[in-house]
């Protein structure tokens, strides 16, 4: 005797999704992908703000050094620079070469190299101004400016 083997019904609940289910899904892991796309948008950001302050820092760091390297230079004006952004107005080439590194690192720099005093006492400052771009639609671009000042 054959037997016959009759194919077994599932219950409805078990057939698999719905299209509106799926729909919902997509739905809701599209809102997270979303997410996640702004997030990554302002950590470059914040990135890029980050890195222009570092190369900021870095720059007026390295030019005080050579200030007190060359203290009687320093005192005597041959670093001396108002605020250009023309390396050719620079007093010496070694302030041409740091203000044309300082245009290459950030978005439209500015450097200012100032000296007052006499050889027993003299206090420079080295100011970097650039163009930061904006963060939002609403906020307008702005300049940023980095001083430091210390005693040679």
């Amino acid at each position: 005797m054959a037997r016959t083997h009759r194919a077994r019904r599932l219950p409805r609940a078990w057939h698999g999704f719905s299209l509106i289910e799926v729909l919902v899904t997509l739905f809701i892991l599209s809102f997270g992908m979303l997410g996640l796309a702004a997030t990554q948008a302002q950590a470059l950001q914040a990135q890029r703000r980050a890195d222009n302050e570092s190369q900021a820092v870095q720059r007026a760091a390295a030019m005080l050094e050579r200030l007190r390297i060359d203290r009687r230079g320093a005192v005597a004006g041959k670093y001396e620079l108002p605020c250009s952004d023309t390396p050719a107005t620079a007093a010496s080439q070694q302030v041409r070469n740091w203000l044309t590194g300082l245009r290459l690192v950030l978005p439209q720099a500015q450097g200012c190299i100032a000296v007052a005093g006499d050889e027993e006492v003299a206090t420079a400052t080295v100011r970097i101004m650039w163009h930061a771009h904006r963060d939002t639609w609403e906020q307008d671009d702005d300049t940023r400016e980095y001083r430091l000042q210390t005693r040679l």
